[in-house]
């Protein structure tokens, strides 16, 4: 990929290399060399140094003394914080939503279920990540709270690049989207014991099956 647009140069560095973190295709314990990524994009060291520094506020990557930057790897223990603040997160954020959620924004969150199950079906991983993404994004969208958006928007992309290894799995995949499809029934009764009751479902199984990953790569 080649950047080229000096007015959005930072920026588009940036973005640039936080997705190749999230995506995976830097892994754990994987450097990330200034010269070397400045080269690949085309541009000079200065916008590649400040969008390390920002991952590394972010904890995607870590400083290492005479190292440089490599790509944190996350603990078990950041999966259950993340998982923990997600579910209160995301509990209110569903709650809200049923208050105030649109027709055509249910109408999508059905559409994205059945599609989720069309593209687990054919193994298609790449779409079935998008669409998991887009549906719990229509919910804090649907909540009507900007800060909703950002926090959960934030947490989710932590766990991003072991989600995808997880999403590829079709049980997996297949437990995901019937966490969703809970969470949409729930969110259409507007039950509050029904919506905590969902979304504690779908963040357990995502808590177990992040945590899956971790262990397979360790072993």
């Amino acid at each position: 990929m080649s950047i080229k647009s000096p007015p959005t140069n930072r920026e588009e560095v940036y973005k640039y290399l936080r997705e190749k973190v999230l995506a995976g295709e830097v892994g754990p314990g994987d450097r990330l060399i200034e010269t070397k990524l400045a080269e690949e994009i085309n541009t000079s060291r200065t916008p590649v140094r400040e969008a390390l520094h920002k991952l590394e506020m972010e904890r995607l990557i870590r400083s290492i003394p005479r190292v440089g930057y490599v790509v944190r790897d996350i603990t078990e223990e950041e999966v259950e914080e993340i998982c923990e603040i997600r579910l209160a997160l995301e509990t209110l954020a569903v709650k809200w939503a049923s208050a105030k959620i649109t027709s055509k924004e249910v109408k999508r969150l059905e559409k994205i279920i059945a599609l989720t199950d069309n593209h687990i079906m054919k193994s298609e991983t790449q779409a079935v990540v998008a669409l998991d993404t887009e549906f719990h994004d229509i919910i804090c969208k649907a909540s009507r709270s900007q800060r909703i958006q950002e926090i959960s928007h934030n947490l989710r992309d932590h766990m991003l690049r072991f989600r995808i290894k997880g999403l590829c799995i079709p049980e997996i995949a297949s437990r995901s989207n019937e966490g969703h499809s809970r969470i949409l029934n729930a969110l259409k009764k507007g039950d509050v014991d029904d919506i905590e009751s969902a979304v504690s479902f779908h963040l357990n199984s995502t808590k177990k099956d992040v945590k899956k990953v971790i262990e397979k790569r360790e072993s």
